[in-house]
């Protein structure tokens, strides 16, 4: 799988509505050029006393999955009170015999201690206010846009290492998908002295649920992820999931 792919973990985004809801279920598509390499399933689940658990996993299909089998497994787990997440642990997962990576992150509150564990390696830093892990800040994101709040700056542990996203409202769009067609909010975010660049369609008539995301490598490759089919799950369904 190209490493673009692996990228765009980081761009798919539960929505408010589902963030406050029981929880959601989703699926994606993705494409390179003509050229379908991909899919992606993703999950929200939201308890009735405020824990979260999101996960994410994305797999190669049709002749990138000859190519190479590659597996990326994505969760955050902790809880959302008064409007903001609060993650207590992250978990990444790359299946790759050449490259695999995994990482694993808990968020110790009580001593505002980021434990970090990478590829083997210990990893201990300060905790931020408000920090976030690289999946649920996507969570935070739509859970703003649906506030009505147009600046949008988050705090990001990355394997162990600070960083400030600072995502762009950048107007609307209507998108068509498998799953209908959609009047959005488009939100882009760049990276600093990067060619590099993430674009989100959210919908607001689905709580701000992205899409369509695309991803703009540094080499000018663009990979198009695309909602395919979505379900809002009622109560009693998260109740069945969580019970698995």
């Amino acid at each position: 799988m190209p490493r673009i792919l692996v990228l765009l973990l980081a761009a798919l985004v539960p929505m408010a509505v589902f963030a406050t809801g029981p929880g959601y279920e989703a699926t994606y598509s993705l494409t390179l050029g003509p050229l379908a390499v991909g899919k992606m399933q993703r999950s929200f689940e939201l308890s009735a006393d405020g824990q979260y658990r999101f996960k994410s996993k994305i797999h190669a299909t049709g002749l990138a999955s000859f190519m190479r089998s590659d597996e990326l497994l994505e969760t955050s787990s902790g809880r959302f009170e008064s409007g903001h997440f609060y993650p207590e642990a992250y978990t990444y997962e790359r299946k790759n015999k050449r490259k695999p990576r995994s990482v694993a992150t808990t968020f110790d509150r009580a001593n505002a201690v980021i434990e970090t564990l990478y590829n083997g390696e210990q990893r201990r830093s300060e905790m931020q206010d408000n920090v976030l892990d690289k999946l649920v800040y996507q969570a935070a994101m739509m859970h703003d846009l649906a506030a009505g709040k147009t600046e949008l700056r988050y705090a990001i542990t990355d394997r162990g290492r600070d960083k400030v996203y600072v995502p762009v409202v950048a107007g609307e769009e209507v998108i068509k998908t498998p799953a209908g067609d959609y009047m959005t909010i488009k939100v882009i975010r760049d990276r600093k002295n990067d060619k590099r660049r993430t674009t989100f369609w959210c919908a607001p008539d689905l709580g701000y649920l992205p899409v369509q995301v695309a991803h703009r490598e540094k080499n000018g490759n663009e990979t198009i992820v695309t909602l395919t089919a979505v379900n809002i799950l009622e109560n009693t369904e998260r109740e069945s999931m969580t019970d698995e």
